[in-house]
């Protein structure tokens, strides 16, 4: 049975803070990282469905390279700063476990470790189906999910950061030897100063769950997707050709339609 979250989790409060809080992410260069991945397995054409797109920092940058963009995205909040960047997008309300027949696509993404918000493999499989669904015949996906990594340090550890007088505390309650395929919580704590001087805080609560690499390529063959390539994520953005969840925070995969078969 499909675990239908409550409504975009604690991103409905976070989402006027999300730009600030990840204002250090370099979306232009993980763009081109992702577009230069993509043509070493033949990208082509300029369909694109941006999958959990939150405010739209995912998809802008190909918006600015010729991409005619659809978007989704289960947070109202966050599609509401999307459209204030990009007024005239498609972008649509849904959740990426039961989407909704939204067009044929020459390029699928999920990125930002969207798809680790799906707690269990069950729900992973549905999102990964939905991404079968609206792939071309000569289509490409590419998505990234958290590694162990991951977890066992940045959702370990405890950071606090500021901007423009809006405090961000983040508290990890993950642990340093957390195991493969755990559970792992972030509490982020927004401190928002308000015209009376004084400061509102605005707390929520992030859950995820690793997915090991070769769970993932099981889960993509069973829903109609042919893996192309697993690749380690550099803190560039840039890409290298082997997995290790002791060095590499992300992994990029690479899919396209299974060929002779339709999405089971």
């Amino acid at each position: 049975m499909l675990t239908i979250a409550p409504p975009a989790g604690g991103y409905e409060a976070f989402a006027p803070f999300y730009d600030a809080f990840t204002k250090a992410s370099d979306y232009e260069a993980w763009t081109e990282h992702a577009l230069k991945l993509g043509g070493r397995y033949g990208l082509r054409g300029t369909r694109l469905l941006d999958l959990a797109c939150g405010t739209g920092k995912s998809f802008l940058p190909f918006r600015a390279r010729g991409y005619e963009v659809t978007a989704c995205d289960l947070s109202p909040a966050m599609l509401a700063q999307a459209s204030r960047k990009a007024p005239d997008a498609r972008l649509v309300e849904a959740d990426i476990r039961a989407l909704q027949p939204l067009g044929a696509f020459d390029l699928v993404t999920c990125f930002d470790d969207s798809l680790n918000h799906l707690l269990t493999e069950e729900d992973l499989s549905c999102a990964l189906a939905s991404i079968a669904a609206h792939l071309s015949p000569t289509g490409l996906a590419l998505f990234d999910l958290n590694t162990l990594l991951a977890y066992r340090t940045t959702f370990a550890l405890d950071n606090v950061s500021t901007d423009d007088g809006t405090v961000f505390l983040w508290r990890g309650e993950s642990t340093a030897d957390a195991p493969p395929g755990c559970h792992a919580a972030a509490q982020i704590d927004v401190f928002a100063r308000r015209e009376n001087g004084l400061y509102e805080r605005i707390a929520t609560r992030h859950l995820q769950s690793h997915h090991p690499p070769h769970r993932v390529t099981g889960l993509m063959g069973r829903a109609g997707l042919d893996c192309l390539g697993v690749h380690g994520v550099l803190h560039d953005g840039s890409h290298v050709a082997h997995v290790d969840e002791s060095a590499h925070l992300k992994v990029m995969y690479v899919a396209r339609l299974a060929r002779g078969g339709d999405p089971q």
